[in-house]
């Protein structure tokens, strides 16, 4: 009789920084009832990845979804996978941060549950060919990758019935593939068809094996799958038939296999990741075209045929593709290879590491279905133990240089750090790259620009039935009618500190919508340090005449106080307005604890616009956090408010999401040849109480 083996794997993750009634839906709609399922069926054995942030969140609040793990674990149910603690991506970490987040999984498995893990389990199956020296170097056997990677070898996939061997500079690294048909009909297709799925790979020698390895939340979170796996028992039901067909199916775990098997083959795979995620990762245009060419494909019927010549980007484009992904994992690179200046110092106390290893968390540094960058508050986390993490490094008698290239763009930026705040400025334009309000580890120049996203075109054919049915890479919901009309484009870097020169007649509102249009060109910019800041230079032409602006910058205790100095040095009139942007983002648009003081009058929530004229400061409160933001002028200003909304993908559908408040403090600028304007800003943080 044929006889196939089968390995069911489960990857169960929440952010560092997700919110609690995130982590207790998914343990009441996916990672509790999964076990409790399992638990009725004492012959079935499967693989579990649980990362750490989640299962820190686990030891603290809900210990009934661990010791229900532990229990199976303990009777033979489940073999354990490991990975990096704080779920990174490899790839994007040094090499002593990748072993040691593995061997921090390894040790809790050991004290925890007595367990040994062989296994892991690799974030986003994001490969890179280096990644198998790491690995076995962190004690592990073997991983789990997708059947698409061994497809852009030349694998022949009616082979993907085993592991394979890979390695780096000699050192093995088995490597197991996950089925795509497999993925795509769990849960999504009646449990029969998984299991004629697994009957087309039995074999006569039984030695044959299918894996499918996928998310958790995907049983009981994605949408319509609550209804699916649980009301109409989807998981039961497909349990039941692993245990009826046992005469020729049986499942296994990767330990027990790898044990007793011997590689297919040895097989070099190139850097990938699964088959979408190489769309997501291309630019926006790109990404357009794939999906086009992937569709046209699929209804030739040749999408099959022709996959192992599909291949967008890598994930590392994410870092190009969202220059916000890039500065948040520069920052983190950099502390991190600065640990070496501790070697003498004592060394590098775990909590310190720890910090910078939450940091290090993936969720927030790319964007395909689910929210992921999008979502402020998992871009909040990194940079709050980032900034824990520098601290502690700092107090250790580490130090940083004052201007260096954080961000590989081959433009070096000023560190400014006082007691309380620290500022990070262009060299080349003085821009403002981050602040940070260092009492709270919060900064407050976190938030990611409008982009145009390719899946943006099928907007207009959103649903708003929670209910729609089908596999998450097919439905198409909305959270929110009229998406539409609030969907803009950003045109430049939304940084602080930019000059804008314009004509009279414009509105807030086409600043709003990124529709301002400037008659301004710069000529050059020249940045250099003064005694407490930056100096900041720049010439352009306004019109027929040009002008000169000069900042001075300057950081003390919880201030930043600027001076503007703004030149007519053209042989023309100018009657222009100036302004100069500021961008905050404080979490919440719409949280009645965070609003606008204008004039010290409530003038709405951050997510409110406003035009407000003859304003001398204004003000943003962060209530939940315990400070403010205050910006005051020596000259009355004209007052535009407006928030930047991005509208992206989620696991729920389209949605609005509020990333910071844009403020356009502007003054008339008529200014004769040889007249200058000189204006003075102070910005200041405090403790709101």
């Amino acid at each position: 009789m044929k006889k196939v083996q089968f390995i069911f794997g489960i990857h169960n993750h929440q952010p560092v920084g997700n919110f609690d009634h995130v982590f207790h839906d998914a343990c009441d709609r996916s990672y509790l009832p999964f076990l409790q399922v399992l638990e009725k069926f004492r012959d079935i054995s499967m693989a579990f990845h649980f990362s750490g942030s989640l299962i820190e969140w686990l030891e603290g609040h809900r210990q009934d979804v661990l010791e229900l793990f532990k229990k199976l674990v303990d009777r033979g149910n489940i073999e354990v996978l490991g990975g990096g603690f704080y779920e990174p991506i490899l790839a994007m970490i040094p090499e002593a941060d990748q072993i040691g987040q593995i061997q921090k999984m390894n040790d809790w498995a050991q004290q925890r549950l007595n367990y040994d893990i062989k296994g892991n389990w690799l974030t986003e199956r994001v490969w890179e060919p280096h990644l198998a020296q790491s690995l076995n170097k962190a004690g592990i056997e073997y991983m789990v990758v997708d059947d698409y990677h061994f497809l852009t070898t030349g694998a022949d996939p009616e082979n993907l019935n085993g592991y394979y061997y890979t390695e780096q500079e000699g050192k093995i690294l088995s490597v197991f593939p996950i089925s795509q048909k497999m993925r795509y009909a769990m849960p999504f297709e009646d449990p029969q068809v998984a299991i004629d799925i697994l009957k087309s790979y039995a074999s006569e020698d039984g030695e044959s094996l299918v894996v499918m390895a996928d998310d958790g939340e995907k049983f009981g979170i994605w949408p319509g799958t609550w209804d699916t796996v649980y009301k109409h028992k989807w998981l039961e039901r497909f349990f039941t038939l692993l245990s009826e067909n046992s005469e020729w199916l049986s499942t296994t775990t990767f330990k027990q296999y790898h044990a007793n098997h011997i590689p297919r083959d040895l097989v070099y795979i190139p850097t990938s990741s699964y088959f979408e995620m190489s769309q997501w990762t291309l630019p926006t245009a790109l990404g357009r075209q794939m999906d086009h060419f992937i569709h046209e494909l699929e209804n030739q019927g040749k999408a099959d045929e022709n996959r192992p010549f599909i291949k967008g980007g890598m994930w590392r484009n994410f870092f190009t593709k969202y220059p916000e992904s890039n500065w948040m994992q520069k920052r983190v690179q950099f502390l991190s290879l600065n640990f070496e200046q501790l070697d003498s110092k004592g060394g590098v106390p775990q909590a310190l590491r720890d910090d910078l290893y939450r940091a290090q968390c993936n969720c927030a540094y790319w964007h395909g279905v689910f929210g992921g960058l999008y979502l402020p508050h998992l871009r909040h986390a990194i940079f709050e133990h980032l900034l824990k993490a520098e601290e502690k490094f700092l107090s250790l008698g580490g130090s940083f240089p004052g201007l260096v290239d954080l961000d590989s763009d081959g433009v070096k930026e000023y560190r400014l750090r006082s007691d309380n705040i620290q500022l990070f400025i262009s060299a080349d334009k003085g821009h403002i790259r981050e602040i940070d309000w260092l009492p709270a580890y919060f900064n407050v120049t976190n938030y990611l620009q409008r982009y145009a996203e390719h899946y943006h075109d099928k907007l207009a054919s959103a649903s708003n039935d929670p209910n729609a049915s089908g596999s998450i890479h097919d439905i198409v919901l909305t959270k929110e009618e009229g998406l539409q009309d609030k969907l803009f484009v950003d045109t430049y870097r939304r940084h602080g500190l930019i000059d804008h020169v314009f004509n009279p007649g414009q509105s807030q509102d086409d600043y709003y919508r990124g529709l301002l249009e400037e008659d301004f060109s710069i000529q050059s910019s020249h940045v250099q340090q003064s005694e407490a800041g930056v100096l900041i230079t720049t010439l352009g032409t306004v019109g027929p005449s040009q002008i000169k602006i000069e900042k001075k910058l300057e950081l003390h205790h919880n201030e930043v106080s600027i001076n503007i100095t703004i030149q007519n040095v053209g042989p023309a009139a100018l009657d222009h307005l100036y302004g100069v942007e500021l961008n905050f983002g404080l979490l919440g648009g719409s949280s009645p604890d965070r609003y606008y003081l204008v004039n010290d009058l409530h003038a709405g929530f951050l997510n409110s616009h406003g035009n407000a004229s003859r304003v001398k400061h204004v003000a943003l409160i962060n209530e939940w956090d315990n400070f403010k933001i205050h910006v005051g002028f020596s000259e009355a200003c004209q007052l535009w408010r407006s928030p930047i909304e991005t509208i992206s993908m989620s696991e729920a559908g389209f949605e609005r999401v509020y990333q910071a408040s844009a403020l356009l403090p502007h003054w008339k600028l008529n200014l004769n040849p040889g007249e200058s304007l000189s204006l003075d800003i102070l910005l200041s943080i405090n403790k709101f109480k």
